[in-house]
């Protein structure tokens, strides 16, 4: 008998787990706006991944009722860090045997796990580049690695391996949510301070340099936790400037979260990563100074209406 996932949320990291995981378990994916789900239930969507393309048909819902009943293995809580309190909420009647929760940023993970108080919940962080081109089309710039820790880490794990995706458990999750931290904390806020995609890094040796002290402060907040990352951040950033995915054409999610007029994830990343930096008294001149320019930036092309 095949596996049963259910996927919460269908926004680009949705649509590219279920593609992916589709192929070798039972996916469901929960979206609460009805006329999305309803889209995607009917024509399914458009997957890309390098010069390939398949359209990929999958299971919709946008009630919950009908999973209430359903044995499900693994449920994803693939949202925004900002959403990850209502979708929880949303979800407290299901009885999943496991969570996995990929978000970017800090939170407190004891209150989702009051909330299901049966589940084992593993948290952990994917290095994939999703973006979304409309309801319908996602493209998988970007295939990466998942990070996992925790208990139920392995069997969370093992499913992903199954599709093919390099998998990476740890005893602790918190290496691979530091490391992610400090790598999105860093690059998320960059197309919107400078307007430009990420081939500003080659161009402009400034935001280079900027780049590269803010991750020497990021390490030093983690290295005053004792917290061992996962891996170094700044070497998936110099893949992004010079390796294989230099080609890539991506703002990163904080810009189209601008673009579309939603909340952003800013203040659960670098404004965290912030936070427990002055906690521990580390000082971060250059971090603050990417939070306060893209919170400006944030603020005037929310007012202005922001054109990439």
């Amino acid at each position: 008998m095949l596996q049963k996932v259910v996927i919460v949320g269908a926004g680009a990291l949705g649509k590219c787990l279920a593609a992916i995981l589709g192929k070798k378990v039972a996916v469901t994916v929960y979206e609460r706006d009805s006329f999305v789900s309803e889209k995607l239930q009917r024509n399914g969507f458009v997957f890309r991944e390098g010069k390939r393309s398949r359209i990929v048909r999958i299971k919709m819902v946008s009630s919950l009722d009908k999973l209430r009943s359903e044995k499900i293995d693994v449920l994803i809580f693939a949202t925004k860090v900002m959403d990850l309190s209502s979708a929880v909420r949303a979800c407290a009647k299901l009885d999943p045997r496991f969570i996995f929760l990929p978000q970017n940023g800090l939170f407190n993970i004891h209150k989702i796990k009051r909330s299901f108080k049966r589940a084992v919940v593993c948290r952990g962080v994917t290095t994939m580049a999703c973006q979304e081109s409309g309801p319908c089309n996602v493209a998988l710039l970007y295939r990466g690695n998942v990070y996992l820790g925790g208990v139920g880490a392995k069997f969370v794990g093992g499913i992903f391996r199954k599709t093919g995706i390099k998998v990476k458990v740890f005893k602790s999750p918190q290496g691979a949510v530091w490391a992610k931290l400090i790598f999105s904390s860093v690059m998320n806020p960059l197309p919107v301070i400078t307007g430009q995609g990420y081939d500003v890094l080659r161009k402009d040796l400034k935001i280079w340099e900027l780049v590269r002290k803010a991750i020497c402060e990021g390490r030093e907040v983690s290295k005053t936790l004792g917290v061992r990352l996962a891996f170094d951040p700044l070497k998936l950033i110099q893949r992004v400037r010079h390796g294989d995915l230099a080609g890539i054409a991506y703002r990163g999610s904080v810009a189209r979260d601008v673009l579309v007029g939603r909340p952003t994830e800013i203040d659960f990343m670098t404004g965290a990563l912030t936070r427990r930096a002055r906690e521990v008294g580390v000082k971060t001149p250059v971090l603050d100074h990417i939070l306060s320019e893209s919170n400006m930036k944030i603020a005037l092309l929310t007012e202005e209406g922001y054109h990439p």
